[in-house]
């Protein structure tokens, strides 16, 4: 994922780590301010608040790019696969 994610130049933007942190920070009400403090102080943490957004980001590219076709297949074809397990 990681290797697609680079060839395809992904890039994540600080106003969408910005709108994760804020996100994270929500799941703890009375203490945004603290969660954001910690995010701004340890850059080892937003490291990993940028990975999922980077999966997303790949995995919509992929999505984008698939070409899905519709083959017509009978039963025995279908569970054939199933058998050689």
């Amino acid at each position: 994922m990681a290797e697609i994610g680079a060839k395809a130049d992904i890039q994540i933007s600080n106003d969408e780590l910005q709108q994760a942190i804020v996100g994270e920070a929500r799941r703890y009400p009375g203490q945004e301010q603290q969660v954001i403090e910690f995010y701004q102080k340890n850059p080892e943490a937003v490291a990993q608040m940028r990975a999922p957004i980077f999966e997303e980001k790949t995995v919509n590219l992929i999505i984008e790019k698939a070409k899905v076709t519709d083959k017509k297949v009978d039963r025995d074809e279908l569970f054939k696969e199933d058998d050689m397990i």
